[in-house]
């Protein structure tokens, strides 16, 4: 999982990784041979910690909660749930890292983890870099992300084994409330017009929807290209917020900030139609989802500034404030704009 900021592998910090504990467990699920195991750290998140792991050759990504997880019992519940979404992944068009092994005792290191294959590949930025292709790759880059987003709304969720990891009755029902109660619970400043779209969000909402596994999160930060030219998707990561639930919250969600000025790059209605074409269903209210994704994403956001502010162990983003002044912003303009998609 390459292009990742890797800390000292000589060294794990043993709030996280307890080494002879993990030697014995890989032992036991077939993941190499020796003692010359290693764990290099990846910058990650603030929910989870990704450890780059090598033995004997052979290459793999270790994930496990953080060190000091919001809940405990939430944090590893999330670790088997990612595990089995991903597994959920094998025999469809969507590129994901192949998940090898899970632990659920947590005496090994602390928590439950998993481990899964290694993935080499770039998270691209904005516009890709001359690596893979620069500007002119950003048509292809966008295409592929449609494409695995459309390959993943055809997954069938009872076949895939996974149809008990959301509740789809009632899902549209519960996401303002859900948000709204949350964002109320650590409300500490004013969010100007969030009030006002959470309102329209009740009076507009669709009627049906067709169950699916949602990612959560699909942008390009979670997504892992390849160097060559053209470059491809190579893997979708960062399953933490997945559920089964409406795959159009994710269709939403990757299109509700995409106003391109180039012309060489697909517009709205180019990539929806993509979307439709390998699903085979046209999606309706899709102004509604892109709506719901920004005030879902503010409310979220603002709960990660407020954990910052409050918890001396984490570092604070200076640019988070803004960002989430502007994501409320951005859900309010949206509404004028959802009756034309």
């Amino acid at each position: 999982m390459g292009d990742l900021s890797i800390g000292d592998p000589a060294d794990p910090d043993p709030t996280l990784l307890r080494v002879g504990p993990l030697r014995r467990w890989f032992d036991e699920v077939g993941l190499g041979t020796g003692s010359d195991i290693s764990f290099e750290r990846v910058a990650a998140g603030e929910s989870n910690e990704v450890f780059i792991v090598r033995r004997g050759g052979s290459t793999w990504v270790l994930r496990r909660p953080s060190a000091v997880p919001l809940s405990v019992e939430g944090a590893n519940t999330t670790m088997v749930r990612e595990y089995r979404f991903q597994g959920a992944l094998d025999g469809s068009g969507v590129p994901h890292a192949k998940p090898l092994a899970l632990c659920s005792d947590t005496e090994v290191t602390g928590a439950i983890f998993y481990v899964m294959e290694f993935v080499d590949g770039l998270v691209l930025a904005d516009p890709p870099s001359e690596e893979v292709g620069g500007q002119s790759a950003g048509r292809l880059v966008m295409e592929q992300m449609i494409d695995a987003l459309a390959d993943l709304a055809l997954i069938n969720v009872d076949e895939a084994g996974v149809s008990d990891l959301g509740r789809p009755d009632g899902f549209l029902e519960r996401q303002v409330r859900r948000w709204r109660g949350q964002l109320d619970g650590y409300r500490r400043r004013d969010l100007p017009g969030i009030d006002g779209v959470g309102d329209w969000l009740d009076e507009n909402r669709p009627t049906g929807m067709r169950a699916g596994i949602m990612h959560g999160d699909f942008n390009r930060h979670n997504m892992l290209f390849t160097r060559e030219q053209p470059t491809r998707l190579v893997a979708v990561l960062d399953w933490e917020n997945a559920t089964v639930g409406d795959p159009l919250m994710d269709l939403g969600y990757l299109l509700s900030g995409w106003r391109p000025d180039d012309p060489d790059l697909p517009g709205r209605d180019e990539l929806v139609g993509r979307w439709s074409i390998r699903t085979g269903r046209t999606p309706e209210a899709l102004g509604w989802y892109a709506v719901m994704s920004t005030f879902k994403l503010t409310c979220m956001l603002e709960g990660v500034r407020v954990r910052q502010v409050d918890d001396p162990t984490r570092e604070v983003t200076p640019s988070l404030a803004d960002a989430v002044l502007n994501l409320a912003s951005r859900a309010a303009e949206l509404i004028d704009e959802a009756g034309s998609w």
